[in-house]
């Protein structure tokens, strides 16, 4: 089916159409912009990231992620005994 036969049908279909709520939804959904979808949306970001040189190598995002495993490793944490019971008051 063409565009124009596509386009006549559909016209035929909503002039039958007689409840008020089937031509809302239909509205909504033609006055609806389309959009790209997130995961598009953040490709084109990393191209214009890549092209725009804002970019890090593998070496320093190496030396960040090592910076951050030793920072939460480095200090320990305390944490209570479950066999420590509170000190009854006499």
């Amino acid at each position: 089916m063409t565009i124009p036969q596509r386009k006549a049908h559909l016209k035929k279909l909503i002039d039958s159409v007689k409840d008020p709520a089937v031509l809302d939804r239909v509205a909504k959904v033609l006055e609806k912009p389309l959009g790209q979808s997130a995961m598009v949306k953040r490709a084109l970001k990393a191209e214009e990231d890549l092209k725009a040189g804002r970019v890090h190598s593998w070496d320093e995002v190496s030396a960040e992620m090592d910076q951050l495993i030793d920072s939460l490793y480095s200090e320990k944490k305390k944490v209570p005994s479950r066999t420590a019971r509170p000190k009854r008051s006499v």
